[in-house]
């Protein structure tokens, strides 16, 4: 069980290459392309639920109830989880012809990643990049945020800055980075082509580093005083001024 209880950390997970999802519905929809390592179930719920359908596609491991209690993350765990292998990902497999991109740089929120990468899936964005200093995307919390996104859309994690910045700069994508003090309006902005949004932290905003690299700095518009938006709300209205722009181009 120590095994188990390692990858409810960051550490734990980057090490193993293994990550934790909980709970019924979320283990449904965990789609074929994951290696399902194997699920954990509690003794409860062996004793009340039909474990065929989970053994069609791993083993399952039984356990006593109050081990699976201090593995689940939830405060009210139902009683099943899995355990799945990362799928790697690379840039090359994202930057896509007509791609867009979310980039997260030094994002620590997890309700914030979990509702921005479940707002790109949403939208038709064809990956999320997360900066080392980003909160773990394979995070239970995360997991959960995300209301299972994280599985439907391509993740890297811990990419570097500069060779993401030099990766989208060779493949003549242009980085559009929310700034409250931007020079552009998102609706000013070509979205219909390949681009990259970027994201920064919750409180500092994006580096000196990103905001050079930067090929428009792009503002919300916002009236009484109001300074900024939340980091997730933010993104995903300019997420959705592109499905916006593509749509109208169909």
């Amino acid at each position: 069980m120590s095994n188990l209880k390692h990858l409810k950390t960051k550490k734990g997970r980057d090490e193993s290459g293994l990550f934790m999802v909980e709970g019924e519905k979320f283990i449904e929809e965990i789609p074929e392309n994951y290696v399902i390592h194997h699920y954990i179930a509690s003794r409860k719920f062996a004793d009340t639920h039909e474990l065929s359908r989970y053994k069609n596609r791993a083993r399952v491991e039984i356990i006593r109830d109050s081990i699976f209690n201090s593995i689940a993350d939830t405060v009210s765990p139902q009683g099943i989880m899995a355990v799945c292998e990362k799928i790697p990902h690379t840039l090359a497999e994202i930057l896509q012809p007509n791609a867009f991109v979310l980039l997260a740089e030094n994002l620590n929120d997890p309700g914030n990643i979990g509702t921005l990468v479940r707002t790109a899936a949403a939208a038709g964005a064809n990956g999320a990049v997360f900066t080392p200093g980003s909160c773990d995307v394979f995070s239970p919390k995360v997991l959960r945020a995300a209301a299972g996104a994280v599985l439907r859309l391509p993740i890297i994690a811990n990419a570097e800055p500069e060779e993401t910045f030099a990766a989208l700069k060779s493949n003549s994508i242009p980085i559009f980075a929310a700034h409250p003090r931007g020079n552009a309006l998102p609706y000013e902005l070509n979205l219909r082509e390949n681009f990259c949004l970027l994201i920064g932290n919750e409180s500092r905003g994006i580096s000196e580093i990103a905001q050079n690299h930067a090929d428009a700095l792009v503002r919300l518009p916002m009236t009484n005083d109001t300074e900024s938006l939340n980091a997730s709300v933010a993104g995903s209205i300019l997420l959705y001024e592109a499905v916006r722009q593509r749509i109208s181009t169909i």
